[in-house]
């Protein structure tokens, strides 16, 4: 029988979707990533777990990272990886500088549990002996490419190591090569899921009949109504959504189509294949709910796995998917979708995202944020054990489900509440500095407590600065910040009002009258009413949020006192640390001068 090339992309979906666990898969998996010298990295490591995010600002190294890893996990046939000039870090100088010296990556594959790699789809890396101390065992593949003496290509060996395994490195193999890169095939979808090229035509399969037909005939009615939604030329859109998703659904529900003679095609029930709970909800229902942006999901899903996946691949191959910005040209409740079944896509998956729905989605321990400092890339990430499970708790309700842009930042100002909140950033502005360009964001710790959120700043490598009041409370939340500074000057990570509140600051610094006149209170020069009280019937008759844009209209004016003294202060240091952050990480020491300030708008 004679399988079509879209034919075996939809068998291979149905076999990867269908519930790996229960039955011997592959136990290949890559655990690191260890790049020198490739495009604009001179340095850079990456961990995985089984659902890996990737986050950091633009420029950060993510993409040339997971370049690096698609040059090596090519096509089993296709022999080793070929770098050109283009590909290889250069330093400084003129035209465009030299190659700082040859590139190596790494690719570090380990066991999940030990002893599973006694298992057969391994037999083609010989014999693996067991770790010392015993535990998971590991392999590495790594390629090492020479700078090309002209624009042609350079020289590449590679070799594989197998720690404990006697003898040398096997080196420069392409039956072991072939091997890693079959049990590991690499489906990359960049640009988002939505594709807007037309379709690769294919031949069809040799007999109506086969089940193989009945397979590609799914895949190609998938294709069709995929197509028809995004180009938006049916009149008839929700038939076509309808339809797409039966079509979708249907070739979900079929797996284990052979790559050979005689293969006989079995059928997974939708719920086995969308089983597993994620997040708390019950995926099963997924297939069955009527919402359009659950269907159109489901076919989304489905249509850009089925482009992207490989026509023939070893059984036993887990693939690795690579997902960069899947958020693009979905809405949000698509994109939750589309998170779902991906969590359940029984893959190795890399996602990037700048998505603050979908990385509050995302588990907070599959984070990891990169920062590049002079062509270093570092990666920061929450380890095991670095917070008590009640403060992952708390910080994963707290601050990726509610504040997910926090994420993002380069410094959090930890504030108590609301008020502060809404007015920093906009105090910013009236000093002149925007806190979106210098990567600040605000966060309430009052739900969560300051403990969970300093160390999770610290496992990501975000600077932070506490903001309190000066009362009980706040100098209470002063101890427990000094007890986490870490040697760290105190004036960097600590600003306590010497005022009750932030309210009694404005009131200290020039802003009496404001409150005076919220709190409908005319001041005579008999009788001055205590601060306490305007402020107090002030809040009554307005709420925080009011009396906050108050405050801002007013420090916005022509001639008005400006930012209070101790908040300028806190905000030009914060401003400092937040732009020395790349700096910082990479443990260079903080310089002493102060940034420079933009003109106030």
């Amino acid at each position: 029988m004679v399988v079509s090339s879209l034919s075996k992309r939809a068998a291979r979906l149905g076999h990867v979707m269908s519930g790996w666990s229960k039955r011997a898969a592959n136990p290949v998996f890559l655990s690191a990533l260890n790049v020198e010298n490739f495009r604009g990295v001179r340095r850079g490591h990456l961990s995985f777990g089984e659902t890996t995010v990737l986050i950091g600002e633009n420029d950060c190294g993510k993409s040339s990272l997971l370049d690096a890893l698609a040059h090596v996990l090519d096509a089993p046939d296709a022999g080793p990886p070929e770098f050109e000039a283009q590909h290889f870090y250069r330093t400084a100088g003129p035209s465009g500088g030299i190659p700082a010296g040859p590139i190596r990556i790494e690719l570090v594959f380990r066991e999940r549990h030990a002893g599973e790699w006694d298992a057969p789809e391994l037999a083609a890396l010989g014999p693996l002996p067991t770790g010392r101390p015993p535990g998971p065992r590991q392999v590495s593949l790594q390629v090492t490419a020479q700078p090309p003496a002209d624009d042609g290509p350079g020289n590449t060996d590679w070799e594989i190591r197998i720690p404990g395994a006697k003898g040398p490195p096997s080196r420069n193999d392409r039956t072991l090569l072939a091997a890693v890169r079959a049990l590991n095939p690499l489906i990359q979808l960049r640009g988002g899921l939505i594709s807007f090229a037309a379709p690769s035509p294919c031949p069809p399969a040799t007999s109506p009949d086969t089940p193989a037909a009945e397979v590609e005939a799914l895949a190609r009615a998938v294709e069709a109504h995929y197509q028809a939604l995004i180009a938006g030329a049916s009149p008839q859109l929700e038939r076509e959504l309808e339809e797409g998703f039966k079509a979708a659904r249907a070739l979900l529900e079929r797996r284990a189509v052979a790559f050979h003679t005689g293969g006989s095609l079995s059928r997974l029930a939708i719920a086995e294949v969308l089983g597993r709970p994620a997040n708390g909800i019950d995926r099963r229902r997924l297939a069955f709910r009527s919402s359009s942006a659950e269907r159109l999901g489901v076919l989304i899903f489905t249509a850009a796995v089925l482009r992207h996946l490989p026509a023939a691949q070893d059984r036993q191959a887990r693939p690795i998917v690579v997902i960069e910005d899947p958020e693009a040209h979905l809405h949000l409740m698509t994109l939750a979708s589309v998170w779902g079944l991906l969590e359940n896509f029984d893959a190795q998956k890399i996602v990037t995202t700048q998505s603050e729905t979908l990385l509050a989605a995302a588990p907070l321990l599959s984070l990891r944020r990169l920062t590049r400092y002079e062509g270093v890339v570092r990666q920061w990430r929450v380890h095991d054990g670095a917070l008590e499970p009640d403060e992952l708790r708390k910080l994963s309700y707290h601050l990726r489900a509610r504040r997910g842009e926090a994420s993002f930042a380069r410094l959090w100002i930890l504030v108590e509440g609301e008020t502060e909140f809404w007015m920093l950033r906009e105090l910013g502005r009236v000093a002149g500095y925007d806190f979106d360009l210098e990567g600040i964001a605000c966060v309430e710790f009052a739900q969560c407590g300051i403990p969970p959120l300093v160390k999770a700043a610290r496992e990501l490598g975000i600077e932070w600065h506490l903001l309190t009041d000066g009362d009980a409370a706040g100098l209470s939340y002063v101890e427990k910040a000094r007890a986490l500074l870490r040697g760290a000057p105190a004036e960097d990570r600590i600003t306590a009002l010497r005022e009750h509140d932030i309210e009694h600051c404005f009131y200290q610094h020039g802003y009496a009258a404001v409150y005076q006149r919220a709190a409908g209170i005319r001041v005579s020069a008999r009788h001055a009413t205590p601060a306490r009280n305007v402020i107090h019937r002030a809040l009554r008759r307005w709420s925080k949020p009011n009396m906050a844009l108050q405050v801002i209209l007013a420090a916005s004016e022509p001639g008005s006192p400006g930012v209070p003294t101790p908040l300028r202060a806190m905000i030009e240091t914060c401003i400092r640390l937040a732009r020395d952050a790349p700096r910082r990480g990479s443990q260079e020491p903080l310089p002493s001068r102060k940034p420079r300030r933009r003109p106030p708008r």
